[in-house]
């Protein structure tokens, strides 16, 4: 057995291994890719530890339960040694966020076991899982697509259009925590009347998230929905178990009602650490696909464990990496979303990018600072949803609280401090929120913020008038001419330039001279 065990492993080199650190359970996934690039699962291994009965309830983690943490990973490590195994990441989730004592468990299994536990937000759990289903499931990439993640602690509910993640809800309602919070009276289930009602106020943020989609398929994930998908096998006697309508859900959802605790396990065979929280997984997810009742739901057996493999291979050069684009598509639907100058964002866009590679001698940054300016460009209006008077104030609230996938919390305050700057005051190391930032942060603001408010002053009139934009050396070197191709006088544009001239001097050591129109 070992013989073949290693065979299959040599034609699936580097190997990786993911840990899946949730609230019911913890799940090991040992891969690699095969020679056309798709993922293979080598080994498996799950142990029943539910962290969030503890992190849920009190807060803190037993040393009962830390010690029964420890040895699971304690196998795992043996299980990973057994293997070839490259890169490991340990990925933790909402029981180990929440838990007020979790650096004492990160803390004994790195001692213990050598492995590194990470903590990870909702929006990288989402978009990991989002990885792992784009991957079993390409022809998405041409959809419109909710992506339903059941876990213990939490649900994410992420809206996907043409491959990309444009909206992401998160909600502290896993099965466990809700399994917690409304316990029934024989203590063997959740309230089902008390749980509608907590549900609802859900529904109403993914209902707004959805709104104006056109749904084309639902995807679950998480180890309860893939339960549910075999329970229609085995209750309904579906031919397969990777799809459900909708129907499926209202009579698997029913059935199980109708059974208690021990009769699920004895009679559908269930886990004891499933057979409970079944019930309000199953509930969450019907009033969740209630929203697209004509659209089925399909199962591709795929969640985080296979995301974290995907991208560890994707930093070896060997399978497809997180797109950059993907931060330019959440920033395009969060202008949407705003109700901001679609026409308007993108002219600027576009001209910041000339700017930048235009001036890459004086700046020196590289291509995620041009990222997060491309960024900050298509949402610098968000605020003007809210006031006109102070809009760049009410776009950095908006962009500093938001998710935003495709960038790090850094990146995020980063941009929201360029929404902030992006009129008015010129940003300094004294005020906020350009103290909060790291100098070697201040440094690329004050650059990216010249090259934004340069990019607005371009489309002053918002009739898009700018085709072309160039930037030369004055023939001392001691300045740069700055030359654009317009339709119309574009006075307004000439003289908004040159407003912006004694920030380009200040931050880059050179004179911006009045800009000149190569055309009329």
């Amino acid at each position: 057995m070992k013989t073949t065990i290693d065979a299959v492993a040599s034609s699936l080199m580097p190997l990786a291994a993911a840990i899946d650190i949730g609230s019911n359970a913890l799940r090991l996934r040992i891969g690699g890719l095969t020679a056309d690039r798709q993922l293979e699962i080598l080994q498996q291994h799950r142990e029943a530890v539910r962290l969030g009965h503890d992190a849920f309830t009190s807060g803190y983690l037993t040393d009962e339960t830390i010690t029964r943490v420890v040895t699971a990973f304690g196998r795992f490590r043996e299980i990973i040694d057994a293997h070839p195994v490259g890169p490991v990441r340990a990925a933790a989730t909402s029981a180990l966020r929440d838990a007020k004592n979790s650096d004492v468990l990160i803390e004994q299994v790195r001692q213990q076991t050598g492995i590194e536990i990470e903590r990870i937000s909702a929006e990288e759990e989402a978009q990991l899982i989002h990885l792992a289903i784009r991957h079993r499931l390409p022809g998405i990439d041409q959809q419109t697509a909710m992506l339903i993640d059941i876990g213990g602690g939490s649900v994410e509910v992420s809206l996907c259009h043409h491959g990309d993640i444009i909206a992401v809800e998160s909600f502290a309602m896993g099965t466990v925590r809700l399994l917690e919070l409304f316990r029934n009276d024989h203590g063997e289930g959740a309230d089902l009347r008390l749980l509608d009602e907590y549900i609802d106020a859900m529904l109403d943020r993914v209902g707004q998230a959805i709104a104006g989609w056109k749904i084309d398929l639902c995807v679950g994930s998480g180890g309860n929905i893939e339960c549910l998908g075999s329970l229609g096998v085995q209750i309904l006697a579906n031919d397969r178990a990777d799809r459900l309508t909708f129907r499926d859900l209202s009579r698997l959802s029913k059935r199980l009602q109708k059974l208690n605790y021990c009769e699920r396990i004895e009679q559908l065979r269930l886990r004891p650490d499933r057979a409970d929280v079944i019930i309000p997984a199953t509930h969450v997810l019907r009033r969740v696909c209630s929203l697209v009742s004509d659209v089925d739901l399909r199962i591709p057996g795929a969640g985080l464990a296979e995301g974290i493999l995907l991208a560890l291979h994707a930093k070896n050069g060997v399978g497809e990496a997180l797109p950059a684009h993907q931060a330019v598509a959440w920033a395009q639907a969060l202008a949407k979303r705003f109700h901001a100058d679609s026409d308007h964002a993108g002219q600027v866009a576009r001209l910041a990018d000339s700017l930048f590679l235009q001036t890459v001698d004086l700046h020196g940054l590289g291509e995620r600072p041009q990222l997060l300016l491309r960024v900050a460009c298509l949402i610098h209006e968000i605020g003007l949803s809210i006031g006109t008077s102070a809009h760049h104030r009410h776009a950095y609230y908006i962009a500093s609280s938001v998710p935003m996938l495709g960038l790090t919390k850094r990146e995020q305050l980063l941009i929201a401090a360029l929404l902030r700057y992006q009129r008015k005051r010129f940003p300094d190391e004294a005020h906020f929120p350009c103290s909060e930032l790291a100098a070697k942060q201040q440094h690329m603001l004050y650059r990216l913020t010249v090259l934004l408010r340069l990019a607005m002053a371009l489309n002053k009139e918002r009739k898009e008038q700018v085709s072309q934009v160039k930037i030369s050396m004055t023939k001392d070197g001691n300045g740069r001419h700055l030359v654009f191709d317009g339709q119309g006088a574009c006075m307004l544009e000439a003289w908004a330039v040159a407003k912006q001239a004694v920030h380009f001097e200040n931050v880059f050591g050179v004179a911006l001279l009045t800009p000149k129109i190569a055309s009329a």
